[in-house]
């Protein structure tokens, strides 16, 4: 059976909500690992700056010749060896590039999403036109999912992804058959098991 130009255009429809779907829970992963590496990376700016302007202040406010400086140099030492150690982590583990990236990946996520939505909603009257639109969009959409598999995104987070999406969608998981209300911890093998994750948590 030849399938009617309406239905052409309705079949892209359905693909354009499911991939504003996925591309709203994948920009949640990544808004999430943004956040995850900012405060590291605060952290450890923090930690590069408390320790030698806590000692440059009490040696101007005091003097070097106290009990208290060399206290603070004790209590100092293993600060800065902690400091080091995350310095090096950060670099060999690029956190910097890594928060770069998990920025650029939400914001693009969040623009397809917005841009099949609408096109699942509001399609030209011609299929021709939005078989066009539906691909523009999808190239787009190959291009970034190409260089999220560069950046290693786990199951757990995927789930995690998958909750918020269908939190915001109001859908209901295929698994647990529930729509989430909440981010909260579930056992779902679809939509939960991802309260542990340092991430999630920060």
């Amino acid at each position: 059976m030849v399938e009617t130009e309406q239905e052409k255009i309705n079949r892209l429809r359905v693909k354009s909500h499911n991939d504003s779907f996925h591309c709203f829970g994948k920009a949640y992963i990544f808004e999430k690992r943004a956040n995850y590496y900012n405060k590291l990376l605060n952290l450890l700016t923090v930690l590069g700056i408390i320790v030698p302007v806590s000692i440059g202040a009490t040696v101007l406010g005091y003097g070097i010749n106290i009990l208290f400086l060399k206290i603070l140099i004790a209590v100092a030492i293993p600060f800065s060896i902690f400091q080091l150690f995350i310095s090096i982590v950060s670099v060999v583990y690029k956190w910097s590039d890594e928060l770069s990236y998990a920025n650029e990946s939400a914001q693009e996520h969040y623009f397809l999403s917005d841009r099949f939505k609408k096109l699942g909603e509001f399609p030209p009257k011609k299929f021709i036109e939005t078989d066009h639109n539906y691909e523009l969009i999808n190239t787009r959409l190959k291009a970034r999912t190409e260089q999220d598999t560069e950046h290693n995104i786990r199951d757990w987070e995927l789930r995690m992804g998958m909750r918020y999406a269908l939190r915001e969608y109001q859908k209901e998981c295929v698994e647990c058959k529930k729509i989430p209300t909440s981010m909260e911890y579930s056992d779902c093998s679809i939509c939960g098991k991802f309260k542990n994750n340092l991430i999630n948590r920060l």
